[in-house]
């Protein structure tokens, strides 16, 4: 039998394997698009690198050439926090509900929470999401202040295996803040889940997708492919170079998920909190181009 003085250390580990159970493994889609650091600072501080010109002659002289620094931004971490208050009688006399359900509710609202904020940044990127330059991530006018022109990553074209390979060609015309190519190699395709069939189809059919032609279907096997009912959009798809994507997407834990009991005998009640704190940003627009689909 739990006593009143001790039943909250009886119910702490199997309530701390429930949490766990609702928060799973850790968020794989956020490993997947971020790098995630450890930080122990509020505001980490980036900069954008400047470029070089083309690789001369030699001709006994070694020309050097001055680096400018380019665009900086900022990213601060914020502190995230549930908790829950369960009182001792509802614990005694329904005790199988509180430690399987309650504890366990935590769980999911952290990892819903990461993944909100994983996704964040493709439900923002054509208005609140910004990057280094200061404009939203996909954007028909990114702008250079080391005399680069002006680029574009915003399209507006439907899902379709002719959008996809136009979109694809205009990604490796990427370039640098001074207009050198960037070498884009595109190799995912992000969508939501109303666009998963057309998509998987597109990547995985041997014959040209929706022709009555037999012709070689030139996407197959090209793209990884990343479903997500995060994106809440389910018309707007995205086409990224993954490795770009985690160079430049980072993730900065100040404290990691954690999960705590603590005990409150004026009211004999049991307390539960789960707690984070990060920040997260996108140094760079050049590892993704998005379509927004009125």
């Amino acid at each position: 039998m739990i006593v009143t003085g001790n039943y909250q250390d009886a119910l702490e580990p199997i309530a701390i394997k429930n949490f766990q159970l609702g928060f799973k493994e850790k968020p794989q889609e956020r490993d997947m698009i971020f790098e995630v650091k450890k930080s122990n600072k509020l505001i980490e501080t980036y900069l954008e690198l400047g470029d070089i010109g083309a690789m001369n002659q030699f001709s006994g002289d070694l020309e050097y050439e001055d680096v400018t620094q380019g665009y900086k931004m900022t990213v601060e971490a914020l502190e995230y926090a549930k908790g829950i208050k369960i009182q001792r009688k509802f614990v005694r006399t329904d005790q199988l509900d509180v430690v399987e359900s309650l504890p366990r509710l935590l769980g999911l609202a952290a990892r819903r929470l990461m993944l909100s904020d994983t996704f964040y940044m493709f439900n923002n990127a054509f208005s609140a999401f910004t990057t280094i330059d200061g404009l939203s991530l996909c954007n028909n006018a990114h702008t250079s202040n080391n005399g680069g022109a002006t680029q574009d990553n915003l399209f507006t074209s439907a899902f379709s295996a002719a959008n996809v390979e136009s979109v694809r060609q205009s990604m490796h015309q990427f370039g640098t803040n001074v207009d050198n190519l960037f070498d884009i190699k595109p190799d995912m395709l992000i969508v939501p889940r109303g666009l998963e069939e057309a998509a998987y189809e597109l990547i995985s059919s041997s014959g040209k997708v929706d022709t009555a032609q037999n012709n070689v279907n030139f996407h197959k096997g090209k793209y990884k492919l990343l479903v997500s009912d995060y994106l809440e959009d389910n018309n707007n798809w995205f086409m990224v170079d993954s490795e770009l994507m985690k160079q430049f997407n980072t993730w900065n834990t100040v404290d990691p998920l954690e999960f705590k009991q603590a005990d409150q005998f004026d009211s004999y009640a049991a307390r539960y909190g789960a707690y984070m704190f990060y920040g997260y940003c996108s140094r760079d627009w050049r590892w993704l181009a998005g379509s927004q689909v009125s």
